[in-house]
């Protein structure tokens, strides 16, 4: 897992929290492929997967337990059921988190009533400072409403996760992290199916891709 990570943060470009990048608002639309929607071999476990019938590419394989921003466990595989859009943030970061999740909010406001059949999920990059007060309190300061899930997990968790997503990070000495901008479209089944890279960017096509995970 580290190795993978590593390799990951060394052979692609970051997307750091700072208002100097001007690319951070450079969009890119990435449609997931089944060939594409690789899990790392950590997260695969075949016999269990038959068991619950979950796909092995699906993020619900990542059974590891997270807190909300209402200090409640969760599972991934709670979101089973739903289309989700799901982004990676943190909640100190000044430039780049708080656009991504306006951004968000953006594809949730454009779904109209059918934004209920959606879950909205933001997960947190920093596992020490992002607590469930914490949390609580960006989804205050956001606007965010009581349907979007907020979550905290361990470093290990969050990492895996990353990978699974195609997410890359890394912290620096400050505590902060430089990190990729993307907004992630996963299935009923949470399966990855669709991303776009970038802040303050057009998000026609990954609400058309929601729609079509709706049916």
């Amino acid at each position: 897992m580290r190795l993978i990570f590593i390799l990951a943060i060394l052979t692609s470009m970051l997307y750091s929290c700072t208002n100097t990048t001007s690319s951070n608002k450079v969009a890119n639309d990435v449609n997931i492929t089944p060939e594409k929607a690789v899990t790392p071999s950590c997260c695969k476990a075949p016999e269990k997967a038959a068991l619950t019938n979950i796909p092995l590419e699906s993020i619900f394989m990542l059974e590891d337990t997270f807190k909300t921003q209402n200090n409640t466990n969760f599972q991934l595989s709670k979101l089973r059921g739903k289309p989700t859009v799901v982004g990676m943030i943190f909640t100190n970061c000044t430039y780049a988190c708080p656009r991504l999740t306006s951004d968000i909010k953006n594809i949730s406001k454009n779904m109209g009533i059918r934004k209920d059949e959606v879950n909205f999920v933001l997960v947190s990059f920093d596992t020490e400072r992002d607590n469930p007060k914490q949390l609580k309190k960006f989804a205050n300061e956001m606007g965010l409403d009581s349907d979007w899930v907020l979550l905290q997990g361990t470093e290990e968790t969050v990492r895996t996760l990353s990978v699974m997503l195609n997410v890359q990070f890394e912290k620096d000495a400050d505590g902060n992290f430089s990190h990729s901008n993307l907004v992630s479209v996963l299935d009923k089944e949470g399966i990855l199916k669709y991303q776009k890279e970038g802040l303050e960017a057009e998000h026609k096509e990954t609400n058309s891709t929601l729609l079509k995970l709706i049916l």
